[in-house]
Order: structure tokens, then sequence, then C-alpha cells
């Protein structure tokens, strides 16, 4: 273990009252102690080490914080041990954690209510508690005070959003649906909404059809490449494309289930390359929706205030609450 300990408190507050009180002070250095408990940990298979565990555990070890007094501010106020050991029985969750989340997570310790807790690679502290993950702060010092002094967190899910596309209701448009034309327009405004943002670009469209009689058979599912120029000068190349592919297979639009899609370019990786934007017009009832959605992994840091970005542009172009 390293021999610094990066302190980033310059004193405590009226908030590191329950900390205070458990024994913790600015600049504390759990030691061999810490050591010790890392070493038992790893030696059964509970994770690998890294920095910001490290420095989560060297300040905290050995920790047991009661809740607050008062009850909680926001929520009940709950008690924890700071201890990887106390975690031992939750390899296999924070395993499948750290896997949603494309992050390597760390056992720092427990709740009372035997919630594990887990540090990542960002140094944010999280827990397993009901309803599944949390985030309880961005440092291991704020989370452990929010969680003793009951103040909300956050839950952590897939991120998905549905936005109505604007000016169609449902059985709007031609007839026969929301229609393919309005379909295509909108998701060339998602191609520049995800582009604007910074999710990523793409310069293709997916489009999947499926009949509406009987079982429903995908009468095509099919590729088609943005044209060069303007986005909005493709739109009706496009919908004059899509039309044409469909009637060789012997369908029309308005009957069928339409779904496009904006496929991820395959150079994106991490967070971003989770997140999928699709298009549903027609269907049985005349749906005509946009669907923003994403991973697990992007319900956290930079790709979540990313999404949040792309989202609130959607509900803007929409006229609907993000």
């Amino acid at each position: 273990m390293a021999s610094d300990v990066r302190d980033g408190h310059a004193g405590a507050c009226d908030t590191d009252a329950p900390l205070t009180a458990a024994g913790w002070r600015p600049g504390r250095d759990a030691g061999v102690a810490a050591l010790q408990a890392v070493l038992t940990t790893v030696a059964v298979g509970q994770g690998t080490l890294f920095p910001a565990a490290e420095r989560a555990l060297r300040e905290f070890h050995g920790l047991r914080i009661a809740p607050a007094p008062h009850g909680g501010r926001e929520v009940a106020a709950t008690g924890c041990v700071v201890d990887p050991r106390e975690a031992r029985f939750a390899s296999p969750q924070l395993d499948r954690l750290a896997a949603d989340l494309g992050v390597r997570l760390f056992p720092l310790g427990r709740t009372e209510a035997d919630a594990p807790l887990a540090v990542d690679e960002e140094g944010r502290l999280l827990m397993l508690g009901p309803g599944g993950p949390w985030l309880l702060g961005t440092t291991p010092h704020d989370g452990l005070t929010a969680l003793a002094d009951g103040r909300v967190r956050a839950r952590l899910r897939p991120p998905r959003w549905r936005f109505p596309l604007p000016g169609l209701s449902d059985g709007d448009g031609d007839g026969e649906g929301a229609g393919l034309g309005a379909a295509v327009r909108a998701a060339i405004v998602a191609v520049y909404v995800l582009h604007t943002t910074g999710v990523y670009s793409t310069r293709a469209l997916r489009l999947r059809a499926t009949t509406l009689r009987g079982v429903g058979v995908v009468a095509l599912d099919e590729e088609f490449p943005l044209g060069p120029g303007p986005l909005e000068s493709s739109a009706d190349p496009l919908t004059a494309a899509m039309t044409e592919r469909l009637t060789a297979t012997g369908v029309r639009a308005g009957s069928c289930a339409l779904v496009l899609t904006l496929p991820v370019p395959p150079t994106v990786t991490g967070p971003r390359s989770t997140v999928g934007c699709a298009i549903t017009a027609g269907g049985p009832a005349h749906e005509a929706t946009l669907t923003l959605s994403a991973g697990m992994s992007a319900s956290l840091g930079p790709a979540a205030e990313t999404l949040n970005a792309c989202a609130r542009a959607f509900a803007e172009w929409s006229g609907a609450p993000v």
C-alpha cells in the first residue's frame, strides 16, 4: 500500500458528526489493520485492490458508524461498519454489478441492514440495498455521511425514456398509422441530437418491418445509409428507398409495425456503446414514439450527464417532460 494518504477534507464540519463520533478525523490512516483486511479479502477472491479503494480503506477501515439520532433528514438514517471482510458473502452480487457498470468494485463493508457497500474505481460509494444498487456519494466520505445522516441516495438502473413524436397522436398521420415518412424524419432528428450531445455519430438507419396480420412476420430488416450533405436532405430519399424495399417484399408501410434504430458505430466503446435510440411507428396501437435507452454503465459519471443532455434535447423537441 502507498505511504501517503490523500486527504480531501480540510477539516471536519457539522455533517461529519457521525464519522467523528465513530473515530474518524481528517488525515486518518488505519494502516496495518486496513492492510490485513485487504489481504484477507483478496485471498478469498473478493476482488482486486485499486487506488480509490485503497485510499477509502486506509481512511475509514474499522469505523462503526451509528445512524444520526434525528432518524434521517430525507430517508431513514442507517449505520454501517467499514471492513471489506464484512461483505465477503456478497462477492457474486458485486461481481455482477461491476459487470453491469463496466467498472471494478471493491467491498468496503456493510450497513446495519446487511446491505453490502463497495467503492468503484472513481471513488464512488455504492450500496446493494433494497431494490438493487444505489449511489450513496461521489466519494466514500460523502457516501458514508449521507448514509448515516439519512440523505437521499440515487438508485442506479438502466436509463430509459419514451417521447411521443411531435404533431402525431395515435392514429394520426397518413391514415396507415404514424407513417414511415414521419418515422424517418424523427430518426433524422435523433441522429442530429445524438451527434450534437456527444453520444455518438451514426451514418445509417436500420428499418425492421413486421407484418400486423397473424403472428407477425419480419418482412424487412435492413440498414440504409444516410446520404451526403445536410441531414434534412436525407429524409425524402431514405423514405423513398425504404418504401421501395418494402414494396419489393410485397408489403406496405401501413400494414406493418415499423421500428427505425440508429446503429452504434463500431468505434464507440464503453457506456456510450450501450445507448440505443429507436423510433416506433404503426403497430396494433398505431404507436408513434421515440425511445432512448442505455445499459446500467451509462447511469454514472460523464456518460450519465451526456445521456441526460440527450434526453433533455428530445424532451424539448417532443414537448414532453423528461
